[in-house]
């Protein structure tokens, strides 16, 4: 029987290992991929009790594989999770640490500075390649979403980051930076942002621990209504997803095709909002990602009834192995 042993690989950019250094070392490490439009976010702890480890500089290129090296409840393989850029660096103690923080994006230049552009007659795929190329990194924007049409979308006064976070909530779509790319995807598509099918899971309650079943009431929109300008006759037009109490959207859309596409994205998230479910697993799933879908298996109907989208997953590795905390949205 092989025993389940989990394990990971820390490289610099430019190749070179750091297991050496980092493997006796190692206190725990986690790692947090959201839907949402901010980066991964990854923290390493280091014992330095014998005071040798030197404390690392910012601004290092990290590269992260992380999985299971061997078990029969498992399967075996490091998952590349991509490139990280230490953005903090703390020491403390007694007993002596040393921490650091990285994000898969540099929130620490050009992504936070603000900006004033005004998009005319374009894709969403063109802005957002412009938006990425101005970083140095390439975008991935699904197949369903690259041609859609903007026919005007001001950027005032905002960041890079603020603005794709702003349409990734117009277009109901995951919005996130990672290992230098800029991927915008639907949420809850079962392809990814390069049309590959994502894996669709069945999650039992024999897997795991601690869960939380949260319904939370937020509102009374069962819909949404959006305006948009009418330039043959000068007059404000709405457009709604039905409803009997739709919720209204203040802005003022530039025609009547993104007005729509705002209402049906606002009315998705109502749907969606209200019901989550937090799960702690034994075992890290390394197939569970951002946006998969969930099946639930082995609680109350009320839980397993619903069809389930990752928000987010938390892998972190200790002396208790490798295990994996799932943030669940209904979907």
């Amino acid at each position: 029987m092989n025993a389940t042993i989990a394990g990971l690989r820390l490289t610099l950019e430019d190749g070179t290992d750091l297991a050496a250094k980092i493997n006796p070392r190692h206190v725990s490490l986690t790692l947090t991929e959201k839907r949402g439009g901010e980066a991964d976010e990854l923290h390493i702890t280091l014992q330095n009790a014998d005071g040798a480890l030197a404390i690392p500089s910012k601004g290092q290129i990290l590269r992260l594989a992380i999985g299971w090296i061997s078990g029969e409840e498992v399967t075996p393989g490091l998952v590349d999770k991509g490139r990280f850029r230490v953005d903090e660096v703390s020491a403390s103690g007694p007993p002596d640490i040393i921490t650091l923080s990285a994000r898969s994006a540099d929130f620490t230049g050009a992504y936070h500075r603000r900006r004033n552009h005004t998009w005319r007659g374009t894709t969403l795929g063109a802005v957002l390649s412009a938006i990425a190329a101005r970083h140095g990194i390439t975008a991935q924007v699904h197949p369903d979403l690259a041609a859609k049409p903007i026919a005007s979308a001001e950027q005032h006064g905002k960041s890079d980051m603020a603005f794709v976070r702003d349409l990734g909530s117009r277009f109901d779509a995951l919005a996130t930076w990672k290992d230098r790319r800029l991927v915008f995807m639907p949420i809850g598509s079962a392809t990814n942002a390069r049309g590959q099918k994502i894996p669709a899971l069945t999650i039992t309650r024999r897997e795991g621990w601690q869960w939380t079943y949260t319904h939370a009431q937020r509102d009374e929109h069962d819909g949404a209504q959006a305006q948009w300008h009418d330039a043959g006759t000068g007059k404000r037009r709405t457009v709604s997803t039905g409803g009997e109490n739709p919720k209204r959207l203040k802005r003022t859309y530039a025609s009547e095709a993104e007005a729509h596409q705002a209402a049906k994205a606002e009315a998705a998230k109502r749907k969606r909002g209200g019901k989550s479910f937090e799960y702690d697993l034994a075992l890290a799933d390394m197939r569970i990602m951002p946006n998969g879908r969930i099946t639930l298996s082995g609680w109350a109907s009320t839980i397993t009834g619903l069809s389930w989208l990752v928000e987010s997953v938390e892998l972190t590795l200790a002396a208790q192995g490798l295990r994996q905390k799932v943030k669940l949205e209904a979907g």
